[in-house]
């Protein structure tokens, strides 16, 4: 787990260096320490992010690989941390993190219940405007898709017209 095989989760023709390497090492281990909501270790695990900026793709994996591998109970809140450090760092890393959204969010809706789904929901309604409009859409369509199994129509209100039904065939 930790930060071995940061780069499967992104470019896998990029070839690390030795500094990336040890700062992809580096955050894992602070990483590590994310293991419930924890806004101070949110806030300090994004101003590292801002500070080696220079290493986004490396942190980045390391990020994107936590979220893979955590328990479903443990993947929110680095969730959060992504969303942190996209909001406020920016565009060095929502460029690595946006391909793999709709699959990171969805796979981690899949695997959690109502409680954490509904937070996730609220998180990505938050991302008009972070996120180009095709990630954000493709991330609430692959949310959406795997809510739960195909609702019902409702049954219309009292005093609505009732749908055509098709006649008899001819």
């Amino acid at each position: 787990q930790g930060w071995s095989g940061w780069r499967s989760e992104l470019a896998a023709d990029h070839m690390p260096t030795p500094e990336e390497e040890e700062v992809a090492a580096s955050y894992a281990l602070e990483l590590a320490e994310l293991t419930f909501n924890s806004k101070p270790i949110i806030n300090s695990l994004t101003m590292i992010a801002d500070e080696e900026r220079a290493f986004s793709h490396a942190i980045a994996g390391v990020v994107l690989r936590k979220i893979g591998s955590a328990l479903a109970d443990k993947k929110l809140p680095i969730i959060y941390l992504l969303d942190s450090i996209c909001k406020n760092v920016g565009a060095a890393y929502k460029n690595h993190f946006a391909p793999a959204l709709p699959q990171t969010i969805g796979d981690a809706f899949d695997a959690n219940g109502p409680k954490v789904r509904t937070s996730l929901q609220k998180l990505v309604d938050t991302w008009t405007g972070v996120f180009e409009p095709a990630v954000v859409a493709a991330t609430r369509a692959r949310i959406g898709a795997s809510a739960a199994p195909a609702a019902t129509a409702a049954p219309a209100p009292p005093g609505a017209a009732a749908p055509p039904r098709p006649g008899p065939p001819p």
